[in-house]
């Protein structure tokens, strides 16, 4: 009689500890180093050749396993265990999926935490508007579903209408713009509405005095919320986010009612990305803390695949700057891929350069690799690499409270 895991479930070895992963109900299982043990066992012998020593131990095992089969887990078996993994799947061709569009770093805000930069005397704009026009294009014939067009402030940019209009020609499923929306008139409410635009916004406090500080633009909170009553009358799709900084941490509870007020889902706030403007160490909260990266996990059979193979956030997606630089990520500002004034969209999207990012799982990162639970677990590599000292690409999250090397959980910090 043999014992082994269910075929819907997968063992996964970290440093001291390993984890059951369970594609049927979601659950991730942890489990101690002698239990990975005695799994490892399992597949090599019979349980009978296994219950060779003291009586205690006997029952111990014999414990465990009852323990796994209650939980739908594991079962007993007459014939050997076939010692065939899932499958991981061939690494996937670079098909771009959703690219960013960084139209301009001109922004009548100024934000104090800006990934980009930029503001109202801010100009790296070197992207010739007939370039754009063919990038939208190109990007559609790479596979490309789904746009968003950032800046700066994307409204700022003199021909944007012909951009969106572009991409609305070249059938993209999903268009977006991000802007601070304090542009936003009634004929670009029209406009969005002919050309199936969908719209995302920031708002930083339920107080004028306290957006605007964020903005550095008097005035921008009423603008912006103007705009934001406008765009959901007129039934535009429309996300909110909200950025946690250290001038607005008292305002995270009071944005999520602001949310609720409009009707619309209350997405957590983010913390200040260190990028840009944002990378001050002044500028971080001292009282709001983001959740840490913590059980439970979830799992199913394709993520747990596909984790094995490409970064889950990054992989088919670029961002193109206001310079023409390519990176994988509005946040991954150091990870230039090519620029698309010296080359083909496609020869770019071919190159190793972004080949490794989009593949990176954590298997390469630090700490990551040696964790039981890294098919499992969220990651934002720029984030990552913009909260170590060295600005390591793979440096592992700072969030992540786990130590896979003694297996135990840290305090929240």
């Amino acid at each position: 009689m043999y014992y082994r895991l269910q075929d819907h479930c997968a063992l996964v070895k970290g440093y001291s500890r390993g984890a059951i992963y369970d594609f049927t109900s979601g659950k991730v299982y942890s489990i101690n180093k002698g239990a990975v043990e005695l799994l490892d066992a399992c597949q090599e012998a019979p349980v009978d050749d296994l219950l060779d020593t003291s009586l205690s131990e006997n029952k111990r095992f014999l414990s465990f396993f009852d323990s796994l089969t209650s939980k739908g887990l594991g079962g007993y078996f007459t014939d050997p265990p076939n010692r065939i993994k899932p499958a991981v799947p061939a690494a996937a061709p670079n098909k771009l999926e959703f690219l960013w569009l960084e139209l301009t770093s001109s922004c009548n805000n100024k934000c104090l935490h800006c990934y980009s930069s930029s503001g109202p005397t801010i100009k790296n704009d070197l992207v010739p508007h007939e370039r754009w026009l063919s990038l939208i294009a190109e990007a559609r014939q790479a596979g490309a579903d789904a746009i968003q067009f950032i800046g700066g402030e994307p409204l700022m940019y003199p021909a944007w209408k012909e951009l969106v209009t572009k991409a609305y020609q070249e059938k993209y499923d999903v268009i977006e713009i991000f802007s601070n929306a304090t542009l936003i008139n009634d004929s670009c409410i029209e406009f969005f509405k002919k050309h199936n635009v969908s719209i995302a916004t920031t708002i930083y406090a339920s107080k004028p005095e306290v957006h605007d500080m964020v903005t550095q633009h008097a005035g921008s909170f009423t603008k912006t919320l103007t705009a934001i009553r406008k765009i959901i009358a007129a039934g535009i799709p429309l996300r909110l986010a909200s950025i946690i900084m250290k001038a607005n941490e008292h305002e995270a509870e009071n944005i999520m009612h602001l949310y609720e007020e409009l009707g619309l889902e209350a997405s957590p706030p983010d913390v200040v990305r260190p990028t840009g403007r944002g990378d001050d160490k002044d500028l971080l909260p001292t009282t709001f803390k983001k959740n840490p990266i913590k059980p439970p996990f979830y799992t199913d059979l394709d993520t747990f695949l596909a984790a094995q193979i490409r970064h889950a956030c990054l992989h088919g997606k670029i961002a193109v700057t206001s310079s023409g630089d390519v990176i994988p990520c509005i946040f991954a500002r150091q990870q230039v891929c090519g620029n698309i004034l010296h080359s083909p969209l496609a020869e770019i999207l071919n190159r190793q350069s972004l080949a490794a990012c989009w593949c990176t799982t954590k298997d390469h990162i630090e700490k990551c690799k040696d964790c039981e639970y890294r098919y499992a677990c969220p990651d934002c590599r720029p984030l990552a690499q913009g909260m170590d000292p060295e600005k390591r690409w793979l440096a592992p999250a700072q969030e992540c409270l786990y130590n896979p090397y003694e297996g135990k959980w840290e305090e929240k910090a």
